[in-house]
């Protein structure tokens, strides 16, 4: 199960690497269903899933531990600290946009033409061939790395599922936003490919990382999943209020009741939920 879900999630941005030979274009209108929902999820996850595995557990730690409870919500704040430095590095792509200066101009450009918020993907670059894809490529490898940490618990193996299905469906948008950089940039099918593929494996390196080189207790663990719960809060609040606001959607609500419910099936705590 350990196995199928690290497939799972390289699968899950590899296989958008079939973009890259026809250069093709997913629409602007479908990457923001897909963003809306996979944040809405994302943020539902937090508080139906993982905020509840972090202060249940089987040892006594937390009768004993002084202000354990102040720890695990600092580590939250921890978390919204490191993704907020990571995204000086990744322009805003772990939400599905790309903030580049020149990005934002082009953008801004469109929008006063068209009157619509639209995803823009680096067209500016297709001139100038540049874009800080190396600060990108560390920063998503980084964040990828840390939300992977809490994926697989070290006490009994069980995955956590919310988690799992939120991660498959916060990397669609940016490995769409990734193929379409590689595209404007002129990399190479081969080149894009094999750094989809360093993204890809970042989230099951750091699990493993998490579960053979760290101390498996409860304390350092629930910390762990603290710091993860800050970035995902961070990532999916930016996702579901970096939208237009002029206009109220109807779609866009339906998404998140969606979202909010799957999320509240989604296997997660057995302490709290049976199913």
């Amino acid at each position: 199960m350990i196995i199928f879900s690290y497939l799972l999630i390289i699968v899950g941005v590899v296989a958008w690497a079939a973009l890259l030979p026809g250069r093709k274009r997913v629409p602007a209108q479908a990457m923001q269903y897909i963003n809306i929902f996979g944040g809405a999820f994302l943020f539902a996850s937090c508080f139906i899933n993982l905020v509840p595995h972090m202060f249940l557990g089987e040892g006594e730690w937390r009768f004993v531990t002084p202000g354990w409870h102040f720890k695990i919500a600092a580590s939250v704040m921890v978390g919204f600290l490191i993704q907020l430095l990571l995204e000086h590095l990744t322009r805003g792509v772990e939400h599905g946009h790309n903030h580049c200066d020149c990005c934002v101009e082009e953008a801004a450009a469109e929008h006063e033409h068209s009157h619509e918020h639209h995803h823009h993907d680096g067209a500016c670059h297709h001139q100038s061939g540049h874009h800080p894809i190396v600060g990108l490529m560390i920063g998503l490898c980084i964040h990828a790395f840390l939300e992977g940490m809490p994926l697989v618990d070290g006490g009994d193996g069980d995955i956590h599922q919310g988690l799992l299905y939120g991660i498959v469906l916060h990397n669609i948008p940016i490995a769409l936003i990734m193929v379409s950089l590689f595209i404007a940039n002129g990399y190479g099918t081969l080149r894009s490919l094999l750094l989809l593929l360093l993204f890809g494996i970042m989230t099951p390196l750091g699990s493993l990382c998490n579960l053979y080189l760290m101390p498996q207790d409860e304390v350092l663990q629930s910390l762990v999943m603290g710091a993860v719960v800050g970035i995902l809060l961070h990532v999916s609040v930016s996702i579901l209020f970096d939208h237009d606001h002029n206009r109220f959607s109807y779609i866009k609500l339906l998404l998140i009741i969606i979202a909010f419910t799957a999320a509240y099936f989604t296997p997660g705590c057995p302490e709290i939920y049976p199913f």
